[in-house]
């Protein structure tokens, strides 16, 4: 044993060109293995894993504050099925401005005095949790234009709509898994929000014990609305549909990171086991000087395992610490992107990756070392690093024939004597190829949809017409036939956008109201 460690020694000491590839070839595979898991791991039902972990709501119920009380509310919680339960958290329908110009569209805002509790976990991307009156946290869907159509913290928001036009201050942008609001404010401050003459409203954030199936989902509404007055629930929504909406979101995304995640693991086991393959290879002639010393064939293979090993136990070790640094600030994207909150690289992850790593090293060194083992010990020195006799010979005759210097048509004949070898390095170089179009091709496109949904909008509005003051002072009444005679020319109004420079088109808005159920 001491003599097979002194070979295993020298044998890495020696062999610093070899050793320091296998241990930087292991460490960038290792290093990609870990990042494609990661991002095939995150791409798993983002949904499902983002529900659980904010612990969403299967079901989301409004209720007519003039109908029900907040006791019966409470007592709700308790309704056959439930499992948990939040609320009764205040609501209000707001329909803000921006200081800065710019309407937003009417939201649902409520009153919730901190983003954690029992269902429906809120989970702060940007700035903070309200703190008292005057003050909003944004709903974001996590997409690439970040807080969506709405605003960015630091906004501030007027609400002309009611007495005294109060603001709200944007303070932060949150998560919800569940869609529960538009924004939440201070609960004691949604009474300033609701309109004169506006009935206020309650909501309820339900989780059930069974709630796989729409069937369920309803046998739960059901036992809440029966738990309460008739006719106070006025609205609710079920986690299916927005799981489905979800489903839709995240489909662009999910495919590209799957396949990453492949193109990784198949390029590293790709370039280790070509890697480990030639530099055992290239050591046949020196089995063949261990044999002749002495060493059993069962010997020399254990020594070129050993030798491919030991450098790739510390490739293995740089390469998952790599790999979870740079799977971390992809992960936080994921996150926006899927609303979870895995804050690193599960470990199964990197014990699988390891392992596989060198289990594939040991196996390849393994198939390599044992062929040049059975070799007799004078084939083995006389061989040395030439092919198996015959293999490639036609390839060689073949390029031969054609009008290049000799070494050219040597090196063309080179890969058809290793035929494993040259089809795994094409494959490597194919995969790789892939894999750069794929970040570079994905990157352009996204960076193209991200521009062109944070573009400026310019709005041409048609005023109402300037009719003065009537006879007497007193209030005038605008009519339609008045504001028709005032709106401009749509042909003029075309002909002078046409005419800016830098515009390519424009299109034109309408607005209608409409009567939809519920």
């Amino acid at each position: 044993m001491s003599a097979l460690g002194s070979v295993v020694r020298s044998g890495v000491g020696r062999r610093r060109v070899q050793t320091v590839v296998i241990t930087l070839v292991v460490a960038i595979a290792v290093t990609a293995a870990v990042l494609g898991g990661s991002l095939m791991v995150a791409s798993s039902a983002p949904f499902d894993r983002a529900f659980s972990q904010q612990r969403g709501a299967h079901l989301t119920a409004q209720f007519d504050a003039t109908k029900t009380t907040v006791a019966q509310l409470s007592a709700s919680a308790k309704a056959t099925g439930v499992s948990a339960a939040a609320g009764p958290f205040p609501t209000a329908s707001i329909s803000p401005v921006r200081d800065s110009g710019g309407g937003l569209p009417p939201m649902t805002v409520v009153g919730r005095a901190d983003a954690g509790g029992a269902v429906d976990a809120v989970t702060l991307t940007e700035g903070r949790w309200v703190n008292g009156p005057g003050e909003i946290v944004l709903y974001s869907d996590g997409r690439l234009s970040e807080g969506g159509p709405l605003s960015k913290v630091g906004d501030v928001l007027r609400l002309p709509d009611l007495p005294g036009s109060p603001t709200l201050t944007v303070v932060g942008i949150a998560r919800s898994v569940s869609e529960t609001a538009g924004g939440w404010v201070d609960p004691g401050h949604i009474a300033a929000l609701t309109a004169p003459g506006a009935a206020g409203g309650y909501q309820m954030l339900y989780r059930f014990t069974a709630a796989d199936t729409t069937e369920q989902v309803d046998t739960g509404r059901a036992a809440v609305q029966a738990s309460v007055p008739a006719g106070a629930m006025t609205a609710s929504t079920s986690w299916l549909h927005t799981r489905l909406e979800s489903a839709g979101n995240t489909s662009l995304y999910v495919p590209f990171l799957i396949a990453f995640g492949v193109l990784g693991v198949l390029m590293a086991i790709l370039i280790v086991g070509n890697v480990i393959a030639g530099a055992v290879s290239t050591g046949t002639r020196r089995i063949g000087i261990l044999k002749a010393l002495g060493f059993t064939p069962n010997q020399v293979v254990r020594a070129y395992m050993f030798q491919a090993l030991i450098p790739a136990v510390v490739g293995a070790a740089l390469g998952v610490v790599a790999g979870n640094l740079l799977t971390v600030p992809v992960l936080s994207q994921t996150n926006r992107l899927y609303g979870t909150v895995d804050s690193g690289v599960a470990p199964w992850v990197d014990a699988g990756v390891v392992a596989g790593a060198l289990a594939l090293v040991a196996v390849t060194a393994l198939a390599a070392a044992s062929r040049a083992g059975r070799l007799r010990t004078v084939d083995a020195l006389a061989v040395g690093r030439t092919p198996k006799p015959g293999r490639g010979y036609w390839a060689a005759r073949l390029t031969a024939r054609l009008p290049l210097p000799r070494p050219v048509s040597l090196g063309l004949a080179h890969p058809f004597a290793h035929p494993f070898r040259s089809t795994t390095i094409v494959a490597a170089i194919a995969f790789g190829a892939a894999a750069v179009t794929f970040a570079v091709g994905l990157g352009a496109s996204l960076n193209q949809v991200q521009a062109t949904q944070r573009h400026a909008d310019v709005i041409i509005h048609p005023g109402a017409p300037n009719t003065g003051p009537p006879p007497g002072g007193g209030p005038h009444m605008i009519t339609d036939e008045e504001i028709a005679a005032a709106a401009p020319d749509p042909a003029v109004v075309a002909k002078a956008v046409t005419g800016q420079a830098g515009t390519s088109g424009y299109s034109g808005v309408a607005q209608a109201e409409v009567t939809v159920p519920a």
